[in-house]
């Protein structure tokens, strides 16, 4: 048996990302997400989202509904096979 995990790395803007989370969080098992050590001083957050294989479309339509009017940019996208 096999199952897909999607992984999507993503820059906001550091005063955004509360929106982001808030996203996330109100679109309950969408994904599970972390955010990534960085610079505090910098003016970004990358975050790491995760989602099952099945979501890949709901997240998506999050991700491109939030870049309509914050700044997000995908800096890796990749599928894991987990092989049980």
């Amino acid at each position: 048996m096999s199952d897909q995990l999607r992984q999507i790395t993503v820059r906001v803007n550091k005063k955004d990302a509360s929106m982001l989370y808030f996203i996330l969080e109100a679109n309950e098992n969408i994904a599970f997400y972390s955010t990534l050590d960085g610079n505090k001083s910098e003016g970004h957050r990358d975050i790491c989202l995760n989602t099952h294989i099945s979501l890949c479309d709901q997240l998506e339509n999050i991700l491109n509904h939030f870049s309509k009017k914050y700044s997000l940019e995908i800096l890796k996208d990749i599928t894991i096979t987990d092989s049980l």
